[in-house]
């Protein structure tokens, strides 16, 4: 699939209709290669695509890992970072599996020189025929082809501020645009495989994250000791609370990193990364929730709308991480609440500050963010 094929109209998929056209564009989706102060910036390895592993990463493999390396490579020739590589990445799985085919996708009404009924060839589906990719030879070279994908994805407008599906699809153009965000986790995978310790910047995690709110919110209450603010509160906080203002009843939550909703219940929406550790979302309406459980989620995605269920003082979101059963080591060096003196219950939940500094990423910053009295 290439730029010149059908468009669809972009449909939210899972938002309330509310929202749909406003909020999503508000989301500032921070890739651990994007943010501009921390050791994780400018984390984009390159790899030597002979020497790909031999087993099996996220399912793909031989071939198709060292396609993977020459995409990276390309976004690193480009001097673009990590975020480009996944980008890069995950596009071709969705157009060709990571298989540079010497066939493509039926074009209706366009027909090679040869009068055959499809152009589209290459890991990335690129329509050689018309012109603006390159000549045959060049869109199935893996170089050439991603090179010409990275040079137009640059010329989207903020495009790391796009979930990363949109930002492919102004791109390749697909009828569908959220076809490419069920590639996101594996392509991340292969990644941080790839590239090793390069992928994470040296002591970063691996993955994208994005803000929880929109814009403009302040912390009221931050993770530690406190005085209970509310009856049935805990004197132990395991988590940040955020707030937007002026307005922040019914702004949108969006989901900080990519996973599975496992818990739906009282005021609380609970997602489990592909690492094992658990982002919890509380005080929403359970009518205001946008997401199932057993449903996949995106880094961005909607997930709910800010509330003020359960033991609150106001609109909040209270944003908590739990890291029992987690596999991601630079997660796991985190001092959770039990290694600080908090109670049982404050057991692997750790401070979500210093949870988004692993990916170079300030929860409240300063100038941007103030911190309140809880």
């Amino acid at each position: 699939m290439a730029a010149e094929k059908g468009k669809s109209a972009l449909i939210l998929i899972g938002a309330p209709v509310a929202l749909i056209g406003t909020f999503f564009l508000l989301i500032i989706l921070v890739f651990s290669g994007t943010a501009a102060t921390a050791a994780c910036t400018n984390a984009a390895g390159t790899v030597n695509p002979d020497t790909v592993p031999t087993d099996p990463i996220a399912g793909y493999s031989g071939e198709q890992l060292k396609n993977a390396a020459y995409i990276m490579n390309a976004a690193s020739t480009l001097a673009l970072d990590r975020t480009a590589q996944v980008v890069g990445v995950m596009t071709a799985m969705g157009e060709s599996s990571l298989l540079n085919v010497g066939f493509g996708d039926d074009l209706k009404g366009v027909t090679n020189p040869d009068g055959t009924p499809t152009c589209s060839l290459g890991l990335f589906q690129q329509q050689w025929c018309l012109g603006s990719w390159g000549t045959r030879d060049e869109v199935l070279d893996p170089a050439h082809a991603a090179t010409a994908f990275f040079d137009r994805l640059v010329g989207v407008a903020d495009w790391q501020s796009l979930a990363p599906t949109l930002a492919i699809h102004k791109v390749q153009g697909n009828a569908d645009p959220y076809h490419y965000e069920i590639f996101f986790d594996a392509a991340d995978q292969i990644v941080t495989a790839l590239a090793g310790d390069g992928a994470t910047g040296g002591g970063c995690t691996s993955g994208t994250i994005a803000m929880p709110l929109s814009p403009g919110f302040n912390m009221t209450d931050d993770y530690g000791p406190r005085r209970s603010p509310v009856p049935g509160a805990s004197s132990w906080h395991p988590a940040s609370d955020l707030q937007n203002y002026p307005n922040p009843c019914g702004d949108p939550i969006y989901a900080i990193t990519s996973g599975t909703v496992t818990l739906i219940e009282g005021y609380q929406v609970s997602i489990k990364s592909p690492d094992g550790y658990t982002v919890s979302y509380l005080h929403m309406k359970l009518s205001d929730v946008s997401v199932q459980v057993g449903d996949a989620v995106m880094p961005g995605q909607p997930i709910a709308l800010v509330g003020n269920e359960g033991p609150s003082t106001g609109c909040h979101l209270d944003l908590r991480i739990n890291t029992v059963g987690s596999t991601n080591d630079a997660v796991n060096t985190l001092p959770a609440g039990e290694d600080l003196g908090g109670p049982p219950a404050s057991a692997g939940f750790v401070n979500p500050e210093e949870y988004f500094t692993l990916f170079g990423v300030e929860l409240c910053p300063a100038g941007s963010c103030q911190r309140q009295d809880s």
